[in-house]
């Protein structure tokens, strides 16, 4: 038995921040400078079903530009975070789960720390102890490895919320509980294939998983 409080690691882009159609109009932006193909907008809801990897060979895009293209897309989105809006019902389910005082609420994002504590601020969201970063894109799973380190965490009191195959993989490998929210990237059928603990579709569902009584 463990006496650690349960610790929500979140992740940003699609799962607490509505980022998609940014990301979208920054990935064409940069699509002259890094020489692939643009996204159609009526391609979003098709290319949803691919993994990160499947994306990135489905836009010719060789493995050594994606950190380029990845750090130059941050940089881009920052001036931009005003556009970015929490899914509806969010705040209200986070709200209810910090205030229980039950949890530990932590953000680990591929997205620069800069643009997210933007959106916290500009929404009020104040209930995340940190933020911490990784500019890994294919694997997130030494970067959680090292976040239960460093917290002297026992694996199995942290759950891992993401919008993608890659974060249910990268949660599970690291011995966490996987959470998979169909509102971000990843469709639901796809985020089933992953197998994830606990798959939800309106974020109001997180108090079903994190009783705030």
């Amino acid at each position: 038995m463990t006496d650690q409080k349960t610790t929500i690691l979140f992740d940003f882009d699609g799962t607490l921040a509505e980022t998609m159609m940014l990301i979208h109009d920054v990935f064409n932006r940069l699509s002259g400078v890094y020489g692939y193909r643009r996204m159609p907008e009526e391609e979003i809801e098709e290319l949803r079903h691919l993994s990160i990897r499947e994306f990135i060979d489905h836009f010719d895009i060789p493995l050594w530009k994606v950190p380029l293209i990845a750090i130059h897309a941050r940089r881009m989105m920052h001036g931009e975070m005003d556009r970015v809006q929490p899914p509806k019902g969010l705040v209200d389910a986070l709200t209810r789960i910090h205030e229980s005082g039950d949890y530990l609420m932590d953000i680990l994002t591929s997205n620069r720390p800069k643009n997210v504590h933007a959106f916290l601020s500009q929404h009020r969201i104040n209930w995340f102890d940190e933020v911490e970063s990784t500019r890994a894109i294919l694997s997130k799973k030494k970067r959680v490895e090292k976040y239960i380190r460093q917290k002297g965490l026992d694996p199995s009191t942290l759950y891992y919320v993401g919008d993608t195959t890659v974060d249910v993989d990268s949660a599970r490998h690291a011995g966490a509980k996987t959470v998979a929210v169909s509102w971000g990237l990843n469709t639901r059928e796809a985020l089933a294939k992953a197998n994830p603990d606990h798959l939800l579709d309106d974020p109001l569902q997180l108090l079903e998983i994190f009783p705030a009584l």
